[in-house]
């Protein structure tokens, strides 16, 4: 947390309130991986963890995890969810976008997101190819899987309570535990 608003200070400090709003997932982001690869990745313990003398380990529970076992912990506790919530972002506007220009074909699309990525271009290719009926269901998917993942957050984290181990769902993935 420390590092993350520092990074988000000196940011807002440099380049303004504008540009910080604009990029602060990403600037929390960066500083996560930094965190992560400097602590988990490294082979040192966090802050927390040395703080109350425990240790990662494999699912033997006689080894620390491998580095190829960390490198994924940190994956997919930093980068896959951010990617995961831009990618549904980008496909909800996209699909948003589709229907209000069918509605009103007469009118010129909207810029409210310009291509920037590749990503961006790759989903509006995609969702320009689609029957009307597959953009409906996309639409319904994309609110569906929105209004799950807060919910299979709150399940793990209520089975993690239950039966103490795994506080993170990256943690039950890779099988990190600690002793």
């Amino acid at each position: 947390a420390g590092l993350r608003s520092g990074a988000g200070t000196a940011l807002r400090g440099l380049a303004g309130a504008r540009p910080w709003l604009e990029w602060r997932r990403e600037v929390e982001l960066l500083s996560d991986v930094a965190y992560f690869v400097l602590t988990t990745l490294s082979g040192y313990q966090t802050l927390g963890e040395e703080y109350v003398n425990i240790i990662q380990v494999d699912p033997s529970k006689k080894k620390v995890p491998s580095f190829l076992r960390r490198a994924l912990f940190i994956s997919l506790h930093t980068v896959v969810p951010y990617c995961l919530e831009k990618a549904l972002m980008h496909l909800e506007h996209e699909l948003q976008m589709e229907a209000e220009e069918s509605r009103t074909p007469e009118n010129p699309p909207a810029l409210g997101f310009p291509s920037r990525t590749l990503i961006r271009s790759w989903i509006r290719r995609q969702v320009g190819e689609l029957t009307e009926q597959q953009k409906k269901t996309a639409s319904q998917v994309v609110y569906v899987l929105k209004q799950s993942i807060p919910l299979l957050h709150r399940l793990h984290l209520a089975v993690f309570y239950i039966q103490g181990t795994f506080y993170h769902l990256s943690k039950r993935i890779t099988g990190i535990s600690y002793v």
